[in-house]
């Protein structure tokens, strides 16, 4: 650029960082009014928001809470308003925005904070429950997570299990749904502390007749590509796998999908399809009715617990029993 006798020249380094300057500066103050809008916000529009995602609807969540749905939904354009972000995606089921899920989660820590609060209070009356949300893939649970949370359910805690599969149950802790899961994940979610609880051993498994007739030769590509293989549900991702540990690439076989572990066991010993059985229950099934397709060694599937860190003596007993249980449940390294 031609520069003329007496013009000034202009630091454009210098002016670059001051606005890099005024850019952070804003960037903290906006932080920093976030903050104290959420320290400030009320405590009846955090549970118009959980009440409304746990419900699905303003109109479930108005019924629940005891008010109309035009006050319930003015808390949420105040809740909004609050934080400037919207947290609420009107769909069907309504469903929280990464700021709703943030949200939903301080609201469930404040509502867990206070029934254990309500419940040290009462404790002589014992008529206060503090509630638990877990999330369990279910294998764990209609195999040995009932069990071990039975005398738990005597107590004043009152459970509420989600069953999801192993691979994306932390999406359920990160969303705020969950206050803990039996994960297959091995990295912690944020603000989340981790258990290795052992692995769980599966055989792939199916009928003799079965095996003789789409396995003759054993486990190959072509086999599997065509063999009818039993899922639990979409999300079921554990025949995968272990078929890709054989194959190392995609097939797309036949599928029947059988959305409970008890049924998912007995359509592969009634010849449904192959399918991968824990140890446990393979062992429960009369001699011949099931065949081992893979002389290997079991499939394992390490498992592990993470919570929300926070002091809660109820979730602490939760977690307690289950990685009790784990040791004698799974198989441990």
């Amino acid at each position: 650029m031609r520069e003329y006798p007496g013009t000034p020249r202009i630091d454009r380094s210098a002016a670059s960082q001051k606005l890099t300057d005024v850019s952070d500066t804003a960037s903290q103050l906006q932080t920093h009014d976030l903050s104290a809008n959420i320290r400030a916000i009320p405590l009846d529009q955090l549970l118009a928001l959980q009440s409304i995602v746990e419900e699905g609807s303003f109109d479930a969540a108005a019924d629940t809470l005891h008010i109309s749905q035009s006050a319930i939904s003015q808390r949420i354009k105040s809740l909004e308003s609050q934080v400037g972000h919207i947290v609420i995606q009107r769909s069907k089921p309504v469903q929280a925005t990464a700021m709703g899920q943030f949200l939903l989660r301080l609201a469930r820590q404040i509502t867990l904070a206070q029934e254990e609060a309500a419940q040290r209070i009462d404790s002589e009356q014992r008529n206060s429950t503090v509630n638990i949300r877990i999330v369990v893939n279910a294998d764990s649970l209609e195999g040995w997570v009932l069990p071990a949370l039975a005398p738990i359910a005597k107590q004043s805690i009152a459970l509420d299990i989600k069953r999801q599969d192993e691979h994306i149950s932390t999406r359920m802790l990160r969303s705020g749904e969950a206050m803990a899961a039996i994960t297959a994940e091995e990295t912690p979610v944020q603000g989340c502390t981790m258990t290795k609880l052992g692995s769980m051993a599966y055989f792939a498994a199916a009928t003799p007749e079965f095996a003789a007739r789409w396995f003759p030769n054993g486990l190959s590509k072509e086999s599997l590509e065509n063999a009818p293989l039993v899922q639990y549900d979409r999300d079921d991702q554990l025949q995968y796998h272990f078929i890709r540990r054989i194959t190392r690439a995609k097939v797309h076989p036949p599928m029947h999908f059988v959305p409970t572990s008890i049924g998912y066991n007995d359509a592969v010993s009634l010849g449904f399809g192959w399918g991968l059985i824990p140890s446990t229950s393979y062992a429960t099934y009369p001699k011949n009715t099931l065949v081992q397709l893979s002389p290997q060694e079991p499939l394992l599937l390490p498992l592990f617990w993470q919570q929300w860190k926070l002091s809660s003596p109820a979730l602490d007993t939760v977690a307690e029993a289950i990685i009790r249980a784990s040791s004698n449940a799974l198989v441990q390294d």
